[in-house]
């Protein structure tokens, strides 16, 4: 997974029409915690897909990402006072600390928050990779939403365990404990599909993010969503489209 911001770059500005702007003052001074609802945080969705519509290949992110998307990926996560990822995720993407360089920490510190975002993650098999990077790291902070009797073992990590049951069969309740045990305001969902597909269908998430790749993947591959259908469309609006090397990195607001 990449960890430092690539060069310095110009994105073209499709909607609203205008100059290029840099990926810095695209995806920073974004205030998401502004518009976070009484009694959850404000939620952020950011995927990559190709022109298909599929979120991998050979089942990681890793080929459709380019430079502009990478970009994306990093300032996103200082935005945030939290990032949610799924296991099927975490484990594929071997995840570590989300942010680690010292010029993605300094956006953080500069916009009032914590160095390293809170990392959220719900299981409900409580099938957690503890082999991966995040957890051998002292500087991770984790929020760890899993059923009773699902054991910590030793960790580098600070880890605080929530008893998933006590917040409700959806996800809406694991949204008001991060609001009101944590204190996040404004929260990135990384995925994956399932995870996804879950937030959608109980309409909490507010934006997406989603960049589209300049490739076709084929079958076989994951889609962005992954699980029942809706009974109706949720309708978003698109707030602003940029353009990288054949890339397009759309933002689309729900509320």
């Amino acid at each position: 997974m990449a960890t430092r911001l690539p060069r310095l770059m110009e994105f073209q500005r499709a909607v609203p029409p205008g100059p290029a702007v840099t990926a810095r003052s695209a995806y920073t001074g974004l205030d998401l915690a502004d518009g976070a609802p009484a009694g959850r945080p404000y939620v952020v969705a950011n995927f990559v897909a190709s022109a298909d519509g599929k979120s991998t290949v050979h089942g990681s992110t890793a080929q459709l990402g380019g430079e502009g998307d990478r970009a994306a990926f990093l300032l996103l996560r200082t935005q945030v006072d939290a990032i949610l990822a799924g296991t099927g995720t975490l484990r594929v993407e071997r995840y570590g600390v989300p942010v680690r360089t010292p010029r993605l920490i300094d956006i953080r510190l500069a916009d009032g928050r914590d160095p390293h975002p809170l990392m959220v993650i719900i299981s409900r098999s409580g099938d957690i990779p503890f082999d991966i990077p995040l957890f051998a790291d002292e500087r991770s902070r984790v929020a760890l939403y899993v059923p009773d009797g699902i054991a910590v073992p030793p960790v580098a990590a600070e880890v605080v365990r929530h008893d998933l049951a006590a917040y409700g069969a959806g996800l809406a309740g694991v949204l008001g404990s991060l609001r009101s045990e944590h204190g996040v305001r404004a929260l990135l969902c990384e995925g994956g599909p399932l995870l996804f597909d879950a937030m959608v269908a109980e309409d909490l998430v507010d934006e997406l993010f989603l960049t589209l790749a300049p490739a076709l993947a084929g079958g076989g591959e994951l889609p962005l969503t992954s699980g029942p259908g809706l009974p109706t469309l949720l309708q978003l609006r698109l707030v602003r489209a940029l353009e990288y090397q054949g890339a397009l990195l759309l933002r689309y607001s729900r509320r």
